[in-house]
């Protein structure tokens, strides 16, 4: 369990997270009410009103790979409300890095699909990720994202 904050932003600077998806395999947030989630639909960001007593889920990379893009790994950010401090408490819910990720049976081979994604250890995945941050690529195209394991 991780807490978050952020400061009030400004008419500057409103950036909390830029845009991403969790390389985990599920997220799972409480917000307090100032808001600031928004998730990326069709290339449009969208609020995520906090609600008193829910919790929000986001399906994280993992999950898209296992369900063989059944279900997409959320786009999301974090925007900055002016003149409050925004408080959330995220869970990230993570496999050991020696496990093995390719697309579950289930979801691929017995329904007659073909897997959409070549297999991986997670740790190599979580270090790949980890490198964008450390050496961030000069071309954002180039950041690593679950895209890179697509066949």
């Amino acid at each position: 369990m991780v807490t978050m904050r952020y400061l009030p932003g400004t008419e500057a600077d409103n950036n909390g997270i830029t845009e991403h998806e969790d390389g985990n395999l599920i997220t799972i947030v409480l917000q307090e009410d100032v808001g600031g989630l928004e998730v990326c639909k069709n290339g449009e960001w969208i609020p995520v009103i906090p609600s008193t007593g829910t919790l929000v889920v986001n399906i994280s990379d993992v999950f898209q790979v296992l369900s063989n893009k059944k279900f997409k790994s959320a786009t999301h950010r974090v925007v900055r409300p002016e003149g409050r401090s925004r408080h959330s408490y995220v869970f990230f819910y993570n496999l050991q890095g020696d496990k093995w990720v390719e697309p579950l049976p289930k979801f691929a081979q017995e329904i007659g699909l073909a897997a959409k994604y070549r297999g991986f250890y997670y740790k190599d995945y979580q270090a790949l990720r980890l490198r964008n941050k450390t050496h961030p690529p000069s071309n954002p195209e180039n950041i690593i994202r679950i895209t890179h394991y697509e066949i």
